[in-house]
């Protein structure tokens, strides 16, 4: 587990939660009074920005762990500070980036040397003043620039970014926060960072004409008019499966079953706040992490820490259907190097469809084999992937399974 805090960011070896050990800590360049720290992992290097003072991107080396982490990079010539970074394909988002020169609303950095990180482009329009989050999957950026509402382009060219779609007036419409996208890239669940404003899913299967399928909230506290400006207020989405796993601030981690985009229903929540009577402030869950290889969620709080929460009971069914008995899967080893086995059981004769997919929604292999009733296994060549989690999806003719998997 990575975990920003006013100093800098501490390194966690989570294996067994009931025994959770720090492996390293590195200082920010700047430790005064800050709130925001944000990261993302590619391979095995973890990149970290501030949006406090004059700070720097840090990039540190994972491959020592759980022993200790290596800081290769310190440097403040793409990014004085940030409020937000993505990472998708080899290239490095700034959101709200600082620079020695400027500002600009989204930055693009190329990673093709993972500790040199390299500008490629900046994007700016008189259409907003800020990029608050950006979320990237397949080229496409979704961008929640706050009051200004949620702009998608696609990045494709990253010296050209064309304008897709935006979404400037809606329903219960507040500050647009942060968004993300279906594993199937059809429903974009997106959250705005007011008060009594639920989250908002859409369809844009087709994205010339969206439709706004349902508004959910929270409401632990039974506040009588929760779209009022005493309701709860929602910070971070992270999608996985039909599931989406949210920081509620004050409710701590929440999490929903969209598999009906039009009724959205809660499935699963725990309190890291439950010390609170009311939703004022910014308190309480600040992020969420559902894609340990274990099921584990990870959540920070900002009052109380690190969270290892057990999953279990609503990760482990994403996907699957009602009868086990008629298809299940199971890869091996996990995680895995250069080359990963896949074991399908199968009741039936049957054409199965088997893909790998990366934690940005990135498509890595697509194939299809006719298998046998009984055990068969695939061999995939892993050789040449990023080292990081992804998600491998088995679809038969009436079900799918779903495992994560790591390469490392």
């Amino acid at each position: 587990a990575i975990l920003g805090s006013v100093e800098g960011t501490f390194f966690f070896d989570v294996t067994d939660p009931t025994n959770i050990v720090q492996s390293d800590f590195e200082f920010g360049k700047f430790t005064t009074g800050v709130i925001h720290r944000d990261y993302k992992t590619y391979g095995h290097y973890a990149y970290a920005v501030c949006d406090e003072g004059p700070s720097s991107l840090q990039i540190f080396d994972l491959s020592y762990l759980p022993d200790s982490v290596h800081k290769v990079y310190d440097s403040d010539a793409l990014c004085v500070r940030a409020h937000d970074i993505y990472i998708e394909d080899g290239f490095l988002y700034f959101a709200s980036n600082t620079t020695t020169t400027g500002f600009n609303a989204l930055d693009i950095a190329s990673l093709a040397d993972p500790e040199n990180p390299t500008f490629v482009h900046s994007l700016n329009s008189p259409l907003y003043s800020h990029c608050h989050d950006v979320h990237v999957k397949n080229d496409i950026a979704y961008c929640s620039n706050g009051n200004d509402g949620l702009f998608i382009y696609d990045v494709t060219t990253k010296t050209s970014p064309v304008l897709l779609q935006s979404f400037t007036s809606y329903p219960e419409q507040g500050y647009n926060h942060a968004s993300w996208l279906s594993d199937n890239g059809n429903i974009l669940i997106f959250a705005d960072e007011t008060w009594g404003k639920g989250l908002k899913v859409y369809d844009i299967s087709d994205l010339s004409n969206p439709s706004l399928e349902s508004i959910f909230r929270s409401n632990l506290l039974n506040v009588p008019n929760p779209t009022s400006p005493s309701g709860s207020i929602a910070h971070n989405p992270f999608m996985l499966g039909d599931k989406v796993f949210i920081s509620y601030y004050h409710d701590g981690v929440q999490v929903y079953d969209f598999s009906d985009p039009a009724n959205v229903t809660n499935v699963g929540y725990y309190d890291t706040f439950s010390n609170h009577s009311d939703y004022s402030s910014y308190r309480g869950c600040w992020g969420v992490y559902p894609y340990l290889p274990s099921g584990n969620i990870l959540a920070s709080d900002f009052d109380n820490g690190l969270f290892v929460l057990d999953g279990s009971s609503v990760i482990s069914g994403i996907g699957n259907g009602p009868d086990e008995s008629d298809f299940s899967i199971n890869a091996y080893p996990n995680p895995f190097n250069d080359e990963m086995n896949v074991s399908i059981s199968l009741k039936e004769n049957q054409m199965v469809n088997y893909q790998v997919l990366d934690m940005t929604g990135k498509l890595i292999i697509d194939e299809e084999a006719e298998l046998i009733s009984g055990t068969q296994k695939l061999e995939i060549s892993t050789e040449g992937w990023a080292n990081g989690i992804y998600l491998l999806k088995v679809n038969g003719e009436n079900a799918e399974r779903v495992q994560k998997v790591q390469k490392f």
